[in-house]
Parts: C-alpha cells; structure tokens; sequence
C-alpha cells in the first residue's frame, strides 16, 4: 500500500505528540510553524510513497546497486534503468532526475553522495550539501510539490548519520528560506535505519524548532494519538539492519533482466542476481 502525504505526520504533529522534543542547545533559526507543517521525519520503505519525487542514493554510474539503489530499480521497474543509461551518469555531489515508472512517485531524484573517509569531513560535507540542493532544485525546475530523501551517504559510503543529517537539515531549512522554495509544500527526511531516525529526531530542532503552541492545546506525552495514527496507516518500518558490503567502489554494472514469468529488475556489481535480490544494503 502506498502512503500519501495525508498518512505522513509533518514535524508540528511531531512536536504535538512528543515523537520529536526540542533541543537543549540553543536553535540556529527562529520557529517557524509554517515551515514545520512542510517538513516530515519517518522511517519508511521509500519506495512506498506516493509523493512527487524521491531521492535515490545513487552511484556515479546511475545504473542501480545494492540497498535502497537496488530497491528503487526494481520497484520502479526497467525502463528506469533504460532512462538512467542516456543520462551518462552523473558527478558525486550532484543529481539527475528520471521519471518514476511503475513506483507510486512521479519522479526519482538520483543523488550521488560522498564516501566519506575518500573525501575528508570538509569536502564531503560540501558534496553532500551539493546533493541535496541539486535534488531540491530539480523537484523544483520539475514541478514537483513534494520530495523525500533517502538518508545520503549513511550506509556503506560511510558518513556518520549525525554528521549527515546535520548536513541535510541545514541545507533544506535554507533553501525553504528562498523564494523559489514557495513551489515546495513538503520535504520528508524517510529513513531506513533507526541510527538515522535518531539522528534526525535529534538534531531537527536546531533548524526547524517547535512553534509556540498555546498550553492548553498541549497534551501531555503519549496522550495524543494524531500522529501515531497517521503512522500506523504507512508500511512497516524496516526491522533488519542492511547487511555490510566489502566494496564500495563503482564497479561496471551491468543490466539482467529475467524471463517473461518474473518482472523483477536487479542491476548487479560483482554479484549473481539472485544475490542482488537478497541485499539491502544503503548508499
């Protein structure tokens, strides 16, 4: 079942039930309760969201691989990868955009992170930076209303999900402070890992901060039910750890389709097929 934006609790409902709390230290930016309406945090099977666009985190080659890559090419289906093939991949630090095909977005973003020990904390903080503003500007240039993003960089490429998310929270909240970020109604940080869950829940408040609620319409923690109903509503929540891969090179990829009795779409590097299936590791 795919979850919409209705079935998606934005950042105020977060802040309501208590899921997200404010940050002891003192916040980068005044609160601002129309842009918490626009922002979301969940963990969520991405390919599940019928949303405008979503983020893939893609290599350079833009072909597909493990993790969420692999699993957005397979529910997007082939003519994914035959789009991706006249796109001439594409630079770490920046993106291109696909149409979704048979997943329930309208389009895919596809980002190329940084791997993070190649690069140093400087340099790939600037490309990550550079991943998410591209993304942001393409939903733009491409009409889409709402975008969500794949925790960049977290899994093999082995960027501490604190450090990015710090780095993805703050290039969101400015470029929402731009004009153009008008055609933007909703930006949703969907995470497969708990660590990176966490660390968007943790570090979300410095950018955006709760809004100044009336304490009246304040519940008291665990007593409002809005936002955990709306969650219940959206798919599982992934439950297994991505399994650890000893490359995370850009290997040559190449395209397997399987007979006509099975639709699946797997992209392998130095795998078999049926070992691609099974992965679920993150870019």
């Amino acid at each position: 079942m795919a979850a919409t934006l209705d079935d998606i609790p934005t950042l105020s409902a977060l802040y309501k039930d208590k899921t997200v709390l404010p940050s002891d230290d003192e916040p980068a930016y005044k609160p601002s309760s129309a842009l918490n309406d626009r922002i979301s945090v969940i963990r969520q099977d991405i390919t599940k969201l019928a949303v405008d666009s979503i983020v893939n985190a893609a290599n350079n080659s833009l072909l597909g691989g493990g993790g969420v890559d692999g699993a957005i090419h397979r529910a997007a289906g082939p003519k994914l990868y035959d789009e991706c093939e006249t796109l001439d991949g594409c630079e770490t630090g920046s993106a291109k955009i696909t149409d979704g095909y048979e997943l329930p977005s309208r389009k895919v973003i596809h980002a190329v992170g940084p791997i993070y020990w190649k690069e140093g904390k400087t340099n790939a903080a600037e490309l990550l930076a550079g991943c998410y503003r591209t993304s942001l500007q393409l939903a733009v240039d491409n009409n889409c209303r709402s975008i969500a993003f794949s925790a960049l960089s977290t899994g093999v490429y082995g960027y501490p999900s604190d450090e990015a998310s710090l780095v993805a929270i703050e290039t969101v909240r400015k470029f929402l402070g731009e004009e153009r970020a008008d055609k933007l109604d909703r930006v949703i940080f969907c995470n497969f890992l708990e660590k990176d869950e966490t660390a968007y829940f943790k570090n979300i408040p410095l950018f955006f901060p709760p809004a100044h609620i009336d304490d009246a319409s304040v519940e008291e923690p665990g007593t409002s039910t809005e936002p955990s109903e709306m969650l219940s509503q959206l798919p599982d929540a992934p439950t297994e750890d991505p399994k650890d891969v000893e490359d995370v090179e850009q290997p040559s990829t190449k395209k397997q389709k399987t007979d006509d009795t099975d639709d699946d779409f797997v992209v392998v590097e130095k795998e078999d097929a049926t070992e691609a299936k099974s992965k679920s590791e993150i870019v």
